[in-house]
């Protein structure tokens, strides 16, 4: 009878290749697809997506110092949806960075007027966003 590592070893090598084709490994490929995904489902009302990639406790400290929750993120993506019918996002831009440590990550976002964070956290197999900041830059 000859052993079973190397059938263990192929299933092991296929299940890892598979994963990372899916984007499902905490790197910053994965988060890179998490915002881009999220830009997308916010612009286009995808309450579904949303809800896939905010953690149940999201909370979106907005400029003024607001926090908003998850349902409220939701719901603010359906008013921007149909007043903006057709519009898609663009991907995450050359000036965000994207720090992973672990299983957890941090996107800076830089933009003219302001500037903001995101934070994820990779579980199962895909991020979700935790919390995000935004400030505007003063003038």
């Amino acid at each position: 009878m000859k052993p079973a590592l190397p059938i263990f070893l192929s299933i092991s090598l296929f299940i890892a290749q598979a994963a990372t084709a899916a984007g499902s490994i905490a790197d910053e490929a994965g988060v890179r697809d998490a915002e881009n995904r999220w830009g997308e489902a916010f612009i286009t009302g995808d309450a579904a997506t949303l809800d896939a990639l905010l953690d149940a406790d999201y909370v979106s400290t907005g400029a003024t110092g607001k926090p908003r929750s998850k349902a409220e993120i939701v719901a603010l993506a359906s008013t921007y949806a149909k007043a903006h019918p057709g519009e898609h996002a663009k991907p995450l831009p050359a000036t965000s960075t994207i720090r992973v440590i672990g299983d957890a990550a941090v996107v800076q976002h830089h933009n003219v007027g302001d500037t903001s964070v995101d934070v994820f956290y990779f579980r199962d197999g895909r991020w979700y966003a935790w919390y995000s900041q935004h400030t505007k830059l003063a003038e």
